[in-house]
């Protein structure tokens, strides 16, 4: 029944052209069900269907609040594509989207035009346009290709949130409102500062967000140490993301097609049967693992061994105001903390955002550095993050990964 009532509507819409427009413009003879019926036809519309539902994009909850809105929902996407880059205005959504509704077809899907003769992939997604990175306050347009654009809308390192503190109770002093949140991604590459010393403070983000897939395969924003030479492209560097996560669509593994999860038995027919991703991402965690061992050995990480396994994350050295966090016992307090204290309006009904500073005795001394944190340091920890966030492990860029890691290891190691 359902393919039924598909079928219907799409003659439906077709026999709507024909009869108010004489059908699409182009060769003599072309009318609407030899246009639409290509794509628009109950096979192809239910195969996609099934790949979609098993897919990241469409699993789980719309994530509503103005910050994810843009990326996690249909009418946040929507929102944000329909607006001039250079507003600087993407960030987030005007507001929360209170009703959304998860991605589908409609979200990186529209028709333009009928004129199915010139570029269709322009035609039949939401934006082609190249795209202003986040990372650089939506400047400098960089464009990775016409479908690729679409993905890195989404698919790059996030930005910072503008989202004010406020600290009610200080011991001394008096309160101190909208300290902006400091997103680590907008200071870590200017490696002329290699000889001077940073303030790694409390409500510093390492946060790339799981999205820098685009950055990583074009070689861009990873912290790039003075004097090293580093390669941006390599022998995929042509391909488009639907190459690999759009490929044969396979019903019995749930990969391929619209599923967007790559069907790596179609990889290993162009690699004579070989498995050429999981020794890459052997190799490049085990990098990973040796910069992150450096790093809590300097003690600007520590490792946490939980139910999940062994994290690790940075160590601040200074407080939330900048104050050095000691490295010895003490009964001063310290903006410790910034949790946040997120209210939803009366007379809106939307999310309010807001964290507030707490104060307490330091819990963590043995593990701070006691001094300001080298530059380099910075780099490396921002190349950390930067590699293990990215999902991939590398493989979408191994060359330009495992450049960023180990000259990060070479500089601690030398410094």
């Amino acid at each position: 029944m359902k393919s039924a009532i598909k079928l219907l509507m799409i003659f439906s819409v077709a026999g709507f052209v024909l009869a108010s427009c004489e059908g699409p413009t182009g060769p003599p003879g072309k009318d609407a069900n030899s246009s639409c019926l290509k794509c628009h036809n109950t096979t192809k519309t239910d195969a996609i269907e099934e790949a979609f539902d098993v897919s990241a994009h469409y699993e789980g909850n719309p994530r509503t609040g103005k910050y994810c809105a843009r990326c996690h929902t249909n009418e946040g996407f929507k929102e944000i594509t329909s607006k001039p880059w250079a507003t600087g205005a993407l960030i987030s959504t005007t507001n929360d989207v209170n009703n959304a509704t998860r991605m589908a077809c409609a979200t990186c899907h529209k028709h333009s035009s009928f004129e199915f003769a010139e570029d269709t992939i322009t035609q039949v997604l939401r934006t082609t346009a190249p795209v202003s990175l986040a990372y650089n306050n939506y400047s400098n347009p960089t464009d990775f290709g016409k479908i690729n654009n679409l993905c890195a809308t989404c698919h790059q390192i996030r930005g910072a949130r503008y989202i004010a503190y406020s600290d009610a109770t200080p011991p001394t002093g008096g309160p101190v409102t909208n300290k902006a949140f400091a997103e680590l991604p907008y200071f870590p590459l200017d490696n002329s500062k290699e000889a001077t010393t940073v303030k790694y403070t409390v409500g510093t983000s390492f946060s790339i967000h799981d999205g820098n897939q685009s950055n990583l395969f074009a070689g861009l924003n990873g912290y790039e140490y003075a004097g090293k030479t580093y390669t941006r492209t390599w022998k995929h560097s042509e391909n488009s993301c639907t190459d690999c996560h759009m490929n044969e669509y396979d019903p019995t593994t749930g990969t391929g097609g619209h599923t967007f999860k790559v069907n790596t038995a179609k990889c290993t027919e162009c690699h004579s049967g070989s498995n050429k991703i999981t020794p890459v991402q052997s190799l490049i965690d085990a990098k990973i693992i040796e910069l992150a061992e450096l790093l809590v050995t300097r003690k600007v990480f520590k490792k946490t061994t939980g139910s999940s396994g062994v994290s690790y994350s940075a160590v601040p050295s200074h407080d939330f105001y900048g104050t050095l966090f000691p490295a010895v016992s003490s009964a001063t307090k310290y903006a410790t903390a910034i949790p946040a204290t997120n209210t939803v309006s009366a007379t809106t009904g939307l999310v309010v955002y807001g964290n507030t500073v707490t104060w307490a005795v330091d819990a963590d001394y043995a593990l701070r550095i006691g001094r300001e944190w080298k530059y380099g340091e910075l780099g490396a920890a921002y190349n950390y993050g930067y590699i293990n966030s990215e999902l991939s492990k590398g493989v979408h860029n191994p060359t330009y990964a495992l450049q960023l890691l180990q000259n990060s290891i070479d500089w601690l190691k030398s410094n």
